[in-house]
């Protein structure tokens, strides 16, 4: 019954449906007469009651609660009650508001209360004809609002009769002519299922009609009967509600955590509800007032015109005229931005004539063409938002300084001055600290009072405090503090008797400012007529009692001077010369390496570029950002430390100084002068700290959004793909596809897979191919091919191998012949083309939780066959569906060093100027969420917009959209959401059958199907109809045919290229000053081609492309001069092959291999398996082949001087590099090197190596048991160690003394280990470790060994006793605690304990309790009889 009620329809006078479809719902005032509902729903319910009055009587009593009840009830109780249900009924009318953003009138007009309201306006209801013919131009009405720069003053009057869109085109635009006394269609705004609205209204249902309907009512009824049963329900759930219960909230049952990854916070529903872009709303929330005054926002305005204007010197200088329109047009883009909340990708589409400077035309350039020079790009756009943002967090802190300075009341000209011209955060930032320096008593007594003065500014910056945040400085609003407790020591300075001796420099601060501002002696200097030492005497203790205030006066005299530089180091004046004209042009930065830098930073290493560059400028800084973020980085591991100086320092402080000194002559001038100089060295030493880490954390900032943008573009050449192109279609046709790939491409492991996707994204097949050279593979393809008919086949790999696999399948393709039909007239046949697909987005896909929800039934390898097909069909969707995830790929080698916030931000921008240029077909949204994805990147939405709108949209009557201007009617979007985001949500015009064409119905308009905005449709089909040359009666006719856009459609577009454009724009201009004129443009494009594909064509992978996807490797890492290791493969007389650790193969000539001249054949010197270091000089991408050079002397060269090193030198201006250092350097490691090399011994044999301890073990871990190598020793000149390898992670080190040396560098005649004597090194590694390893050998094969720790054979010793107790049991295990012994464990019956005895394994033999055994059997005999014996014993 409820379904039933659910789809009830309010009906008009003529019995006929007046809904939008036939599956919408209306609810009418539930006060209405149940009268107009019709006689059949009456006659039934009374029919139902009398046949049933008596048992219904019966259940009544159970479930409502008669009027006679409610009055035995007391007042209080009855009050309590009517609250309950009025808490009830405001509960559920505030969820619902929540979900869509507004809240809903309860009150709505009946058909006869609407009738007596027109009449009394002066209107007449129309006839239905009429209706239908002007219900569209009805609608445009009703939204006339939507686009009114001006609010209604009083929201409570009666609805006037609304005029058209565009009312003030009258005269120049022709329209339809209606009565001024024709209504307004009613608001479809009562949708809800309210069980009592719902059962008296007219009942409607698609393909019924109404003499069968009440034949249906006299059979089943019309649910009235039950009417008590609901009104009770609803009652008793109403007498339910506890006033004094808690309701229960998400957050009761979900944790914070969730609910924040889930957006369902309360600041995520009211970011959902409010009328403003979400983005916007994210980017200003840390801003308690946003909006700025008049004076702020013409402040703002020419900051962000100045900061954009200085990025646009290319444009510029070029055309230097066009530099005042710039500046205009940034203003207009702020304007919209701040005061409108506009986003940036309807800026750019819809206000494009604001970006754009029309050039002159002259009398030979045709009217119809359109040439003007672009003003602001899209990357402008973002980075005016971001300005925005910026300027808010510098009115944050002058709202905080304003606050400060009004309650002060001072009479400080000097802070006066400078709070009047304070532009920019640091300038806010100075008077900050001013203020609190100057007026700290002051303050606190102020906070007193008045406790938000105190947090109205920042705390004071420390210049000796360092901020390492990698934030920029100025993307965070500031919050202020109270001043600090250094102020507040200076300030008990100020106040106390010492100050007089501050006083006695004989020059203020402030006069010290304006003689280093105007570089010239303003303000001479006063000599006290007393040394300063002397001086400092009168402040070493009270005049009233012995305390001393200073220890001696050289204390107090230091005193002064440090609060004399302080006052210097926050003087307004002086701080902002030094920044503004002194530092910024005389500041440098040297990279110095720290002593572990020196050793670390070798010549092959990456940040050797840098090392020793001195003197750069920040313009050289800005103009290599990726190389700051690596010195940054550098810094942060200890390796390099970087410094910041004044060129020339020296001579400025020299001249700083004599505006500051006495020109007096005396030995008290001179002394005075002295402590002058320290008090100036103090202050500038302070002021150019502060100064310069302003300057570090600025170029920090630059150059991580540099790298960000760098990244932005990245990603957006990715989206800026339409769909692979079938052969015959139309750009942004989606292909049928099947994607082949083997993965890791092991032979004999790795079969290949094959998957078919059809042109609507599904996965229709999914095959296993096998090995690609056998038959069956051959067979199963073509098969698949052929069945399938796809437009297009595409493969990728993880590995070279994929390369053999594209051969084998583009063989079959020639051989069995499987080609495609072209679709155009010509119906030619061509090969179906393999492509190469870009796999970044499926190598992350293949394995990730969404892969396992949406294919768990399928391999990781199938997933990835299927987001390669799903990438050819659509790179934009696939990068949208990675959503978090999309910093893992990789659009920078530096982006991990930009910050993942601001990176995210950048890669957003990306895909909501791609979004903004293909738009969402929000009807598909909301059935697929893969094109859901796309909807958070729409103007004004977000995730949280996004996911609102969907619920709202499938919370609706039909469940889905069908205009635009449902957007506003339902109330899913406010009147800012919708001008941001209409143009951008598409509703296509489809013709009827297709499956788009579900949607339409009456009120479709075939413009929700174009970028038009909705602001402009009445300006496209004035353009439609005089391209047409249709008059007032011919538009009549065409509105029951879809309106003049959908004949000129069917007719022919192409006449809209007879119109004149530009005479339209003039009479815009000229009637009602907007110039629209690229606007016009945009229309006439759209009405010839809806939401035409704008992208560019689907981007084929290059050679080097698709050798960087299969290797991993770039030119960096493998070009011409990179040096590789290389495993050869083959040796023939003629030529090496090697193969690289990349797959790759190499090929190595005769005249390449080494520059030796006594190399008689090549197997002489290399053979199968050998890794030898060689460098690349040719590569072939497309081949997947490398010319290989071993000669010693180019490796050598190719080691020092690293070809990625020297590339990156070369970019860095020569005279900023210190060679000097460099060659000290070199030589200093040189002589390490040579001092290490004589003190270590070099031993001619194979085996040798200088190693230590760990890197033999190391050296020895990939090898087999039994392999060794031989190292000098710890213990002396006259030892050498031997290190092998007993087991996996068991090493012996074996010392050799050495006997009858001739020197110590030389190896002794005699080799003793032990008591054992050998007479060389071949000698003693056969007949003393080969001959242990053997025994190792033997031991380990052994049938009594068991794998394991000692521990393990221990516990299967005690399980085998326990089930047999009386049996005993022993076995031999490896002691991996002493390398060369093993430990033989044993048990002697279940309630024995498991006794160990060592083994030792010594050359030919194993010792047991210093007895020695040949072999293991011989042991284990042993061991028995041992055992045997010691039992006898006890």
């Amino acid at each position: 019954m409820s379904d039933f009620v659910d789809q009830s329809a309010t009906l008009d006078r003529d019995g006929e449906d007046d809904s939008d479809d036939n599956t919408t719902s209306r609810n009418n005032d539930p006060d209405r007469s149940p009268s107009a509902s019709g006689s059949n729903e009456e006659d039934s319910s009374e029919e139902e009651d009398d046949d049933n009055e008596e048992e219904l009587a019966k259940i009544r009593e159970g479930f409502i609660v008669d009027d006679e009840e409610d009055e035995n009830l007391s007042d209080d109780e009855q009050e309590r009650r009517r609250k309950r249900r009025r808490k009830r009924h405001r509960h559920h009318a505030e969820k619902e508001g929540e979900d869509i953003g507004h809240s809903r009138n309860d009150d709505e007009l009946d058909e006869d209360d609407l009738d007596l309201v027109m009449e009394s306006r002066g209107f007449t209801r129309e006839d239905d004809d009429v209706a239908r013919a002007t219900k569209r131009q009805k609608r445009q009405e009703g939204l006339t609002d939507m686009f009114s720069d001006e609010e209604r003053e009083d929201q409570t009057e009666a609805p006037k009769p609304a005029r058209g869109l565009l009312d003030e085109f009258d005269g120049f635009i022709e329209e339809d002519e209606f009565s001024d006394d024709e209504p307004r269609e009613t608001d479809d705004r009562h949708t809800g299922s309210s069980v009592k609205s719902g059962r008296q209204a007219a009942i409607s249902i698609p393909g019924v009609n109404e003499e069968q309907l009440g034949e249906l009512f006299e059979i089943f009824g019309d649910g009235e009967e039950y009417a008590w049963a609901l009104e009770a329900e609803e009652a008793g759930n109403d007498d339910e509600y506890d006033e004094d219960e808690p309701v229960t909230e998400l957050k009761d049952v979900f944790e914070p955590s969730e609910l924040e990854h889930l957006m369902l916070t309360d600041e995520d529903n009211t970011i959902r509800g409010r009328d403003e872009p979400e983005r916007f709303q994210i980017m200003r929330k840390e801003f308690p007032k946003y909006e700025l005054s008049p004076e702020e926002f013409e402040l703002e305005e020419s900051w962000v015109a100045s900061e954009i204007v200085y990025t646009k010197h290319k444009l510029l200088d070029a055309h230097p005229n066009l530099e005042s329109a710039c500046k205009k047009a940034i203003r207009k883009v702020l304007e919209l931005i701040v005061k409108d909340s506009l986003e940036v990708p309807f800026i750019w589409h819809h206000r494009r004539d604001y970006l754009l400077q029309p050039r002159k035309r002259d009398s030979t350039t045709s009217s119809a063409n359109f040439d003007s020079d672009l003003l602001l790009d899209q990357n402008d756009l973002w980075r005016i938002l971001q300005l925005d943002i910026e300027f808010h967090s510098t009115i944050e802190k002058k709202r905080g300084v304003d606050k400060w300075v009004k309650s002060l009341t001072l009479n400080d000209d000097l802070l006066m001055e400078f709070h009047s011209r304070a532009v920019n955060l640091h300038d806010y930032q100075d008077l900050s600290d001013y203020i609190q320096f100057r007026y700290a008593a002051q303050l606190k007594d102020i906070a007193v009072t008045d406790p938000d003065i105190s947090t109205a500014d920042q705390e004071p910056k420390n210049s000796d405090d360092e901020d390492e945040s990698n934030a920029p400085v100025t993307s965070r609003p500031v919050r202020m503090k109270r001043p600090n407790s250094r102020s507040s020591t200076f300030e008990q300075i100020r106040s106390g008797p010492l100050y007089h001796l501050v006083r006695a420099f004989g020059i203020s601060s402030e006069q010290f400012g304006l003689n280093f501002a105007e570089d010239k002696k303003l303000h001479f200097p006063e000599d006290p007529v007393e040394l300063p030492l002397v001086m400092a005497e009168e402040y070493t203790k009270s005049s009233s009692s012995d305390h001393f205030l200073y220890d001696d006066p050289d204390a107090a005299l230091t005193s002064a001077k440090n609060m004399f530089a302080e006052e210097i180091f926050h003087d307004l004046r002086t701080r902002s010369f030094l920044r503004d004209h002194i530092i910024r042009a005389l500041v440098r930065i040297n990279i110095h390496a720290t002593e572990r830098g020196k050793k670390v930073i070798d010549e092959g290493h990456q940040f050797y570029y840098f090392k020793y560059l001195r003197n750069l400028e920040i313009a050289d800084i800005l103009k290599h950002p990726d190389m700051f973020l690596e010195v940054l980085q550098a810094e942060s591991q200890g390796l390099i430390t970087i410094k910041f100086k004044v060129f020339e320092f020296e001579a400025f402080f020299k001249r700083v100084l004599g505006n500051f000194e006495s020109d007096n002559a005396s030995d008290i001038a001179t002394a005075w002068n002295s402590e002058r100089r320290k008090v100036l060295q103090i202050a500038m030493d302070k002021l150019i700290f502060l100064l310069c880490r302003e300057i570090r954390e600025e170029l920090r900032s630059k150059c991580q959004l540099a790298i960000a943008q760098q990244c932005r573009i990245a990603l957006l050449e990715r989206l800026d793909q339409a769909p692979y192109k079938p052969e015959g279609f139309e750009l942004g046709t989606v292909p049928r596809i099947i994607t082949i790939s083997n993965g890791m491409g092991e032979p004999g492991k790795d079969a290949a897979v094959a998957v078919y996707v059809d042109d609507q994204g599904r996965v229709v097949e999914t095959i296993k191919l096998g090995d690609s050279r056998d038959d069956t593979f051959r067979i199963a393809l073509t098969e698949m091919v052929k069945r399938r008919k796809p437009d297009v086949m595409g493969m990728a790999g993880l590995t070279v191998a994929s390369n053999r696999l594209r051969k084998d399948v583009l063989e079959i393709i020639k051989q069995e012949d499987i080609t495609i039909a072209s679709e155009d007239e010509t119906k030619s046949e061509r090969l179906i083309e393999l492509l190469w697909i870009n796999d970044e987005v499926a190598r992350l896909y293949q394995n990730s939780p969404r892969a396992e929800l949406e294919f768990g039934e399928l391999s990781s390898l199938a997933r990835y066959c299927i987001a390669l097909a799903r990438y050819v069909q659509s790179p934009l969707l696939e990068y949208a569906a990675m959503k978090q995830d999309i910093v893992s790929i990789q659009f920078n080698r530096l982006q991990t060093l930009v910050p993942e916030e601001l990176l995210r931000e950048m890669l957003d921008t990306a895909f909501i100027d791609t979004v903004g240029m293909v738009g969402v077909e929000v009807n598909e949204a909301l059935k697929v969420p893969y094109v859901a994805n796309l909807l958070q990147f729409v103007s004004g939405l977000g995730p949280r917009k996004a996911s609102g709108m969907l619920k709202a949209i499938a919370g609706s009557p039909d469940g889905h959209l069908q205009s635009r201007y449902d957007l506003v009617t339902r109330h899913i979007a406010g009147k800012n959401i919708f001008m941001n985001c209409a143009s951008f949500l598409i509703i296509p015009w489809e013709e009827q059958g297709t499956r788009s064409s579900m949607y339409r119905n009456e009120m479709t308009d075939i413009l929700d199907s174009t970028r038009i905005h909705p602001e402009d449709y009445e300006l496209a089909r004035k353009m439609a109809a005089d391209a047409l040359e249709l008059d007032e009666e011919d538009l009549m006719d065409l509105e029951n045919q879809g309106g003049v856009v959908a004949h000129l459609a069917e007719d022919d577009p192409e006449k809209l290229n007879e119109l004149i454009l530009e005479e339209y724009a003039e009479e815009l201009l000229k009637n009602f000053n907007q110039w629209k004129r690229a606007t016009l443009e945009m229309i006439k494009d759209e009405l010839q081609h809806h939401y035409r594909e704008k992208r560019h064509e689907y981007k084929k992978l290059d050679e080097y492309e698709v050798f960087t996807m299969l290797t991993g490797e770039t030119r960096d890492t493998l070009g011409t001069g990179v040096v590789v290791p290389v495993n050869v493969r083959k040796v023939a007389d003629r030529y090496l092959v090697v193969r690289l650790s990349c797959g790759i193969d190499g090929n190595v000539s005769v005249m390449e291999m080494t520059s030796r001249t006594d190399m008689p054949y090549p197997a002489a010197m290399f053979y199968f398996g050998q890794v030898v270091r060689g460098v690349v000089t040719e590569i072939n991408y497309a081949s997947f082949q490398a010319e290989i050079t071993l000669v010693e002397e180019k490796v050598d060269y190719a080691v020092k001087h690293p070809v990625g090193v020297r590339q990156l030198r070369d970019l860095i201006d020569r005279n900023k590099w210190d060679e000097w250092e460099e060659n000290q350097d070199r030589s200093q490691q040189a002589q390490k090197r040579k001092e290490e090399q004589r003190a270590s011994r070099v031993i001619k044999h194979r085996l040798f190596r200088p190693f230590n301890r760990k890197q033999a073990e190391d050296y020895l871990a990939p090898l087999q048991r039994g392999d060794l190598v031989i190292r000098p020793s710890s213990l002396g000149m006259d030892h050498l160690t031997i290190t092998w390898k007993v087991a996996e992670h068991v090493y012996q080190h074996i010392a050799v003394l050495e006997l009858e040396k001739e020197n110590d560098y030389s190896l002794g005649r005699v080799l003793k280990v032990g008591e054992e004597r050998y007479s060389d090194l071949d000698e003693l590694i056969f007949m003393h470790i080969q001959a242990m390893a053997r025994k190792v050998d033997e031991m380990i094969n052994s049938e009594k060994f068991q794998k394991g720790t000692k521990e393990d054979v221990e516990k299967w010793l005690t399980i085998y006793t326990a089930a047999n107790p009386s049996r005993s049991n022993y076995a031999f295990c490896l002691d991996m605690k002493h390398a060369g012994y093993f430990d033989l464990c044993f048990k002697a019956g279940a309630s024995s304990k498991v006794v160990v005895w060592p083994v030792k394994v010594i050359p030919n033999g194993y010792q047991l309790r210093r007895a020695v055994y040949p072999s293991v059997q011989e042991l284990c005999n042993g061991f028995k009889l041992m055992y045997a014996a010691s039992i006898r014993k006890r």
